[in-house]
């Protein structure tokens, strides 16, 4: 029987093959991620710092953001890349331009568009990405939207109300990052009941997040960020990123520390109750 050459190749390839890895967290062109948390616990932060990381590769990267202005958002930029210079317990040393402006400098290539949930749509999304920005269908691209509930979706008769929105919005970046081969992450919101932070055993589920039950099965990827009621240290905020829902790799559960504006896991002293960073370069664990 002679060998289809073209079957053969066909099953070496690899549809989720990632171009960005963000620590433990691999983008692959056409993927949609979800970022999931109740408020302030730094959604916004982290789409900001993955974006950041993309665009520091060269790897064309956005935030559009229905809440924060890009002013705001580079201010949080800024502080990010502080956080990368001296870390969480020496932010009173001595200050070093050059090295501060060689971390910020490549991150700020990363494009921040402040969108408006009356008129901003995926598409027109796609569309200002693709003419202002030069980001190009079937090139990598790293798109990250915050948020998933605030995006317009349009029908036959206006605007969708929020409330109901949600799934179709989710369906919306699922069928953009399909066609434009990028890798597109957004923040969504929870229900009420898992706003309070907690030290407990915790098991969150898909359940949690708010909007229409199509919200769970488009993404291909969930993530639940959970806060921690205690504090390791005055400057650090702990922690717990679920993976809920992964099509290339297995549930997780991933500790964090939160510190100027920025994600890492990191560890903690725990006579002096102070958390120091892993040097992301001389160390194998996962750092976020």
């Amino acid at each position: 029987m002679p060998i289809d050459l073209d079957l053969l190749e066909r099953t070496w390839n690899d549809p989720y093959s990632p171009f960005f890895s963000h620590f433990d967290l691999a983008f692959w062109g056409g993927g949609l991620t979800l970022l999931a948390a109740a408020p302030g616990t730094g959604k916004t932060s982290w789409l900001l710092q993955m974006a950041a990381e993309a665009a520091y590769r060269n790897i064309p990267a956005a935030l559009i953001c229905y809440e924060h202005t890009p002013d705001e958002l580079f201010y949080r930029l800024v502080n990010q890349a502080r956080a990368i210079c001296w870390g969480p317990h020496h932010w009173g040393a001595e200050y070093e331009e050059e090295k501060f402006l060689n971390v910020l400098a490549p991150r700020t290539r990363v494009t921040l568009i402040q969108a408006h949930d009356n008129q901003d749509t995926v598409r027109a999304i796609r569309q200002t990405l693709i003419e202002d920005h030069a980001f190009t269908p079937g090139q990598p691209a790293f798109l990250a939207i915050d948020y998933l509930q605030r995006i317009p979706v349009l029908n036959a008769t206006g605007l969708v109300r929020e409330d109901i929105r949600s799934g179709e919005a989710a369906a919306a970046l699922r069928e953009l990052a399909r066609e434009t081969g990028w890798a597109v992450i957004a923040a969504a919101a929870v229900r009420s009941n898992a706003f309070t932070p907690t030290d407990s055993e915790f098991h969150p589920d898909l359940s949690l997040l708010l909007g229409d039950e199509r919200v769970a099965y488009e993404p291909d990827r969930i993530i639940y960020l959970q806060r921690k009621h205690s504090l390791p240290c005055q400057c650090c905020a702990r922690l717990t990123a679920y993976v809920l829902k992964d099509r290339t790799a297995p549930l997780r559960a991933i500790p964090l520390l939160f510190w100027g504006g920025r994600f890492t896991i990191a560890k903690l002293d725990t006579t002096s109750g102070i958390a120091t960073p892993v040097d992301e370069d001389k160390n194998d664990e996962i750092l976020i």
